[in-house]
Parts: structure tokens; C-alpha cells; sequence
């Protein structure tokens, strides 16, 4: 039989339930407690950083150094906003600012690493208190790089024509609704031109699709160094072309493009040693007031028809805008 006392027992459970299953002192098991925290936020798949409302920095994992592309010890080191995407004082305190009126934020931020590399990191960041330090700040990033290349990939399959990589119906109906919203507001004239090549098909049975699909490329290619940036050419067919252009001065101007456009695909190309030479039909056609946009590219396909039945290359003649 054991000789300790019910006082004895009382005490060990007392003491038990203090330092935990462990049996040591309760502030000796806290800090164990906070190293395998540590250790556990080390092997996460997520960068963790924890700091100061005023930017500095409290605890960051190794992850969250390598997301930004540099060691453990530049991040540490990197001072008060240099590790934030932002870099100034004022950026910070207003997204600080923001977390602590919600709680909690979620953004994305575009770092470029000191390899020149771009890194997409997707931040959750919310505010909390922890003895001895107070309110902290503490940030869950994760690289994303992968996930915003993917919604690209994507977005370019929906907006781009696979053969040329010019711009697609749908990519056209876009800009010409940002550039008919444009130009009601600075009374500008949107112009488009509506291209078909001469004789394509015999092309194609001549010398096959792969040579066919090599001329639609260089059509493509030299139809969009004869643009500005801000106009838009998109394939809208196997061998129809349309040119967008949101600011022409008038009829005559948007003629004068056209030419050029025409003059453009008209020089002569080499295609695994083939001598090429293809001409184009267009038709031109300015906005009108309270047209939609499936009417207008309708009139300038109306028109390259037209000018079809009067010979090749050529264009409709047409009214200038009054």
C-alpha cells in the first residue's frame, strides 16, 4: 500500500494539470509549445509572416522568403516595408489600416524576385494579439504563379486565334465596345476594314494546308506591324481579316489605311522555297450614330463584297462622314 497522503495526490494532480501531460513547468511547456509551432509553420507549403503593425517583422518562415526569391536571413534583415510589395511607409499603413477595420483581407500582390523572375503570391492577412508584442499582423502567402499563368493561357484561347495569335471575334467585339464608349465622349470616328484575300483557296490546293496555314501567318504578322497599338486586327474567318481602328479623322483617312493595309500583304513571300504573291479585297465602313457593332463590321463586309464584283484588290466607294 502506497504511504502517500490524499494531500500528496491532491497536489501531484494539481501540479499535473499546470504543466500538462509533459509534468514540467507551465512556462517551460509554453515555450516548447511556441518551438514546435515553429517547427511545424517550417515544413508548410505557405510562406507565414507575422509583424508589427509599423512593419516589422516578428516571425517569417523560410517558405516566405523563398516565394520572394531570397534567403531567410535578406528577409529578416530587409527592415521596415522592404519585404512588402508596396516598399513605402504610407502604402502600408493604408493596407494596414484597411486589415484592421475588416480583420481580414485577401489580395494578390506581383513581385518581380531579384532573378528577374515575375512571382504571383495570393496574401490572406488578418490581425491578432500576442503577448508580449501586442497587435500583430500575420500573413499567409501563397505563389500562385501557376494558377494566373493558366487563367492567361485561357483568357488568350478565348480572345486569340490559335493560327495567328491575332485577336478573334470575341477579342474584337471587346475593343470595339471600349472604343465606341471612347469615342462618344471625345467625338472621334471609329473606323474598321473588313479584308478577304484574293485566290486563297487555290493556294491550299496547290501547295497544301501547311503552306496555307504559313500564309496566314505572315498575312497575320504584316497586317499587325502596319497598325498602331491602339488598333486591333483579329481573324475573324479562314482567310478574312478585320482592322479596327478607334480614332480615324474621317472617310478618307480610314481609305488611306486601308491602302496601306493592302499595299502591306501584297508584297511577295517565300514559303519553304515557294514563291507567293497574295492580294486582298476590303471593305471600309465608319460608325454611324446609334449603330451596334454587329452592324458596322455587317456594312464593311457588305462592302469588300461589293467591291468583289468590281475586280481585285479594291475597295467600295463610299461617302465620307458629313
Amino acid at each position: 500500500m502506497s504511504g502517500r497522503s490524499t494531500a500528496d495526490g491532491e497536489e501531484a494532480t494539481r501540479r499535473g494539470t499546470d504543466a500538462g501531460e509533459l509534468g514540467v513547468p507551465k512556462a517551460e511547456m509554453c515555450e516548447s509549445l511556441l518551438e514546435l509551432k515553429s517547427i511545424l509553420l517550417e515544413g508548410v507549403a505557405d510562406g507565414v509572416i507575422a509583424h508589427t503593425p509599423d512593419g516589422e517583422i516578428i516571425y517569417a518562415n523560410t517558405r516566405c522568403a523563398e516565394i520572394l526569391g531570397i534567403t531567410h536571413e535578406q528577409l529578416i534583415s530587409s527592415g521596415r516595408y522592404g519585404w512588402t510589395d508596396t516598399g513605402d511607409a504610407a502604402a502600408f499603413q493604408e493596407r494596414v489600416r484597411r486589415i484592421r477595420q475588416t480583420g481580414g483581407t485577401v489580395f494578390e500582390s506581383k513581385r518581380t524576385r531579384p532573378d528577374g523572375a515575375t512571382v504571383y503570391i495570393e496574401v490572406h492577412s488578418r490581425t491578432v494579439n500576442v503577448l508580449p508584442w501586442g497587435e500583430l499582423l500575420v500573413s499567409v502567402s501563397r505563389d500562385v504563379t501557376a494558377r494566373v499563368a493558366a487563367q492567361e493561357a485561357l483568357r488568350r484561347l478565348a480572345f486569340h486565334d490559335s493560327l495567328t495569335g491575332l485577336g478573334n471575334r470575341l477579342m474584337l467585339h471587346d475593343r470595339m465596345e471600349h472604343a465606341l464608349a471612347t469615342t462618344s465622349k471625345d467625338g472621334e470616328i471609329v473606323g474598321v476594314v473588313y479584308m478577304d484575300l484574293d485566290d486563297f483557296k487555290p493556294v491550299n490546293d496547290a501547295h497544301g494546308h501547311d503552306v496555307g496555314d504559313r500564309v496566314l501567318r505572315i498575312v497575320g504578322e504584316r497586317l499587325q506591324h502596319c497598325v498602331r497599338d491602339t488598333d486591333t486586327i483579329a481573324r475573324v474567318g479562314g482567310d478574312e481579316f478585320i482592322a479596327l481602328f478607334p480614332d480615324v479623322a474621317d472617310g478618307f483617312d480610314l481609305r488611306a489605311k486601308a491602302q496601306a493595309l493592302a499595299e502591306c500583304v501584297s508584297q511577295s513571300m517565300a514559303v519553304d522555297g515557294i514563291e507567293l504573291k497574295v492580294t486582298m479585297t476590303v471593305g471600309l465602313a465608319t460608325h454611324e450614330h446609334g449603330e451596334s457593332i454587329d452592324d458596322l463590321i455587317r456594312r464593311a463586309d457588305l462592302a469588300m463584297y461589293e467591291s468583289k464584283t468590281k475586280g481585285r484588290p479594291g475597295w467600295e466607294d463610299f461617302q465620307p462622314a458629313e
